[in-house]
């Protein structure tokens, strides 16, 4: 995750709007932590949410220069638990086993992680 700062290219993802809903994909793509979880996932592709809390939590202190608490990382795991990771898998992105507590990347288009510049 060496670019903390990922923008969107909103051409790529238009050319996503076939595949999957670019409303959606756009609203999911407006929230920090939702883009450095693909940025992420697109890497790893089988994590525990406790995993992608804390590395969500240290890409967001590396990016205010704080350093990540405890709450912090609770906080990201609530918000990954009942917004994010629902979103992510009615897109098809991944699954999330609430047994288990992982998350497996299954299907980030190559236009949302062109997107966000995922290779560069």
């Amino acid at each position: 995750m060496e670019n903390h700062h990922t923008t969107p290219d909103l051409f790529a993802l238009r050319t996503a709007a076939d595949d999957v809903p670019i409303d959606d994909v756009l609203r999911l793509l407006g929230r920090f932590h939702a883009r450095n979880a693909i940025v992420y996932l697109s890497d790893h592709s089988t994590v525990t949410v406790d995993e992608l809390a804390a590395v969500l939590a240290a890409t967001a202190a590396t990016n205010d220069e704080t350093i990540a608490t405890p709450s912090d990382r609770d906080r990201i795991r609530i918000r990954l638990y009942h917004s994010i990771l629902p979103r992510l898998a009615d897109l098809g992105f991944i699954t999330f086993d609430s047994e288990t507590n992982t998350v497996t990347e299954t299907s980030i288009p190559d236009a949302v992680t062109a997107a966000l510049r995922v290779d560069d």
